[in-house]
């Protein structure tokens, strides 16, 4: 199995055992999501903030990262860059096209990478094909969480930016308990005021506020 990056991790711990994201395009999983590939194309230097607060392009695509090309190239088509507000609205157009494409590069990404199983349920015209995370690939990444989170290990960057995007949704209560929880939730704090997590600082605090813009907006 090849590295996985943060945001594939979220997307596998997303994921139910029917191969489906739980109302996908109205819940905080989905807005969380989208944040997180923000967040990772922020650190992969292929976007930034300008003086507006707009995403923009600085960076040509490489094809390193094709599970964040649909999101990508919805940030490019915009000669202006995109505003947290027109990239919150994509993570709540479950029934467009762009985040069926940027769920779709997920699948194929975790496919190709040995993460997911291939079940064929047979319909009355055609198969249809079900995406499910294996277990065993779950499981190592939430003992991962718990290893560096809740036993004292020493926590990476990208543990932790999983971390706050689990914490920020109804996943977090899949896997922990509420003791657990509460006790990543804290550590999580007293991890992003230190000193040793400077370099991520900003980019955890502007995906906080995209996150909860969307979240906001998804409540209304």
């Amino acid at each position: 199995m090849n590295y996985l990056s943060f945001t594939q991790e979220y997307f596998l711990c997303a994921v139910n055992n029917k191969g489906e994201i739980p109302v996908l395009a109205t819940s905080d999983i989905a807005a969380c999501l989208v944040a997180g590939c923000i967040m990772e194309l922020v650190s992969e230097d292929f976007i930034e903030r300008d003086e507006k607060k707009r995403f923009i392009i600085v960076r040509p695509w490489d094809g390193s990262l094709p599970y964040l090309k649909p999101l990508y190239d919805t940030i490019a088509s915009s000669k202006k860059g995109q505003g947290a507000g027109v990239v919150g609205s994509y993570a709540f157009s479950f029934t467009d096209k762009p985040l069926r494409e940027l769920v779709a590069a997920f699948r194929s990404s975790l496919s190709d990478a040995g993460c997911l199983d291939e079940v064929e349920d047979q319909g009355l015209v055609k198969a249809k094909t079900r995406y499910i995370p294996k277990p065993e690939v779950v499981t190592g990444i939430i003992e991962k969480i718990r290893a560096e989170f809740l036993e004292n290990g020493v926590i990476s960057e990208d543990v932790l930016c999983l971390a706050v995007l689990l914490s920020k949704t109804s996943l977090i209560r899949n896997y922990f308990s509420k003791v657990e929880a509460s006790a990543m939730k804290q550590r999580i704090k007293e991890v992003r005021a230190s000193e040793a997590y400077a370099s991520v600082k900003d980019i955890f605090d502007y995906v906080e506020a995209v996150a909860a813009i969307i979240v906001i907006a998804s409540a209304t």
